[in-house]
């Protein structure tokens, strides 16, 4: 029988060590992505628990560039806890939890806290490109995570669990927006065209007359002292102003942010009293920093008609409509209004300064269909 050289015993030596050190490389493998493969797994949710604790969640808190939204379970549904309690929009909730559950995780990305940046997945992140969702049972967290930039193909988006450095891709995407627009009824009023009969602002009365053909036309004239501050008058141009925004004023009027009533003083320039077919209307508006708070005053007329067919016709948000305006005062009693800031503008249309109306350089504003 040959016998093996020394030589030979060495090679076949270092083979069957390779050989050995493989499986067991591959075998270690097999164990470490065993124990990960609920975690890893391609299409897999990436939040677990959720379904398990709907029933206990009461609050769920999004933050995105330094604001902070907090939403809060009050009875059978929930509330803007950071408005003051604001009723919210559950459709809205429901969706925020509805998108968290349907993230599938994906790939894998940078366990490298340096690099999360590059994700948009750094915490705290005042740039607004990252957006932190904690969902709360009580005071035990549900979610903790951070969310960041998205992509289109395939719709997925850069995702981190908040006490972990580890980013992944998940498939689906969160919207994250704080627009106070997007998390309640943004609508205030829609009136149908010819609901005004008249506007009452700053000592100028506009009063609606019906022609042959059901359409109402407005005029202007004085009624009283206009209290606007210095040497302010009623010109012709700026009751042409007037007349031409303030009656359809009402036809779309939107919240842009909501607080409690801060019981300030109104200025009596910007707050217009409205006399309508159906009820009477007064717009109390507060001046705070650069911006415009308005609260109502609002009471049914006796022995108006009633406004079933004109509500009959409305199949769509923003679509006109009259309102009970004794349900009205009572919804929106004790609140405060932002003003949009197109809104504003009609009001303050008419109370431009002698220079404005002169300055070839500032021609007065054309109303736009919204007015």
């Amino acid at each position: 029988m040959a016998t093996s050289s020394p030589r030979s015993n060495l090679r076949t030596t270092a083979l069957i060590l390779a050989a050995s050190a493989a499986c067991v490389g591959l075998a270690v493998f097999a164990v470490t992505r065993g124990t990960q493969t609920a975690e890893i797994e391609p299409g897999g949710p990436f939040v677990t628990g959720l379904d398990a604790a709907l029933a206990a969640i009461d609050r769920i808190e999004v933050a995105r560039g330094g604001e902070t939204l907090v939403l809060a379970r009050e009875g059978s549904g929930w509330t803007v806890a950071s408005r003051d309690g604001y009723p919210a929009r559950f459709e809205e909730v429901k969706a925020l939890i509805s998108g968290l559950a349907s993230l599938k995780t994906d790939q894998k990305m940078t366990a490298k806290k340096e690099r999360h940046g590059e994700l948009a997945l750094a915490w705290p992140d005042e740039s607004g490109r990252a957006a932190q969702v904690r969902v709360l049972a009580g005071e035990k967290p549900v979610v903790e995570m951070v969310l960041g930039e998205e992509r289109a193909n395939p719709r997925a988006q850069f995702v981190r669990r908040a006490a972990e450095d580890q980013c992944w891709r998940a498939l689906g995407s969160v919207l994250v927006d704080l627009d106070m627009r997007r998390w309640v009824d943004a609508e205030i009023l829609s009136l149908p065209e010819g609901e005004v009969d008249g506007v009452a602002i700053n000592g100028l009365d506009i009063r609606g007359t019906a022609g042959a053909d059901g359409k109402k036309s407005y005029a202007a004239s004085e009624s009283a002292a206009p209290v606007a501050a210095g040497d302010f008058a009623w010109t012709e141009q700026r009751k042409a102003a007037a007349v031409r925004s303030l009656p359809n004023w009402l036809a779309r009027l939107e919240l842009e942010d909501v607080r409690k009533a801060k019981g300030g003083a109104a200025d009596p320039a910007i707050s217009p009293s409205f006399d309508m077919v159906r009820g009477t209307l007064k717009v109390n508006a507060v001046r705070d920093g650069e911006s415009v708070w308005i609260s109502f005053e609002a009471a049914p007329k006796a022995g108006a008609p009633g406004a079933e067919e004109i509500n009959a016709k409305r199949k769509y948000p923003g679509d006109p409509f009259v309102p009970d305006w004794a349900e009205f005062a009572k919804k929106h009693a004790g609140w405060e209004y932002k003003l949009p800031g197109w809104k504003l503008s009609s009001l303050e249309e008419a109370m431009k300064t002698p220079a404005e109306e002169g300055d070839p350089n500032q021609p007065m504003r054309v109303p736009s269909a919204r007015d």
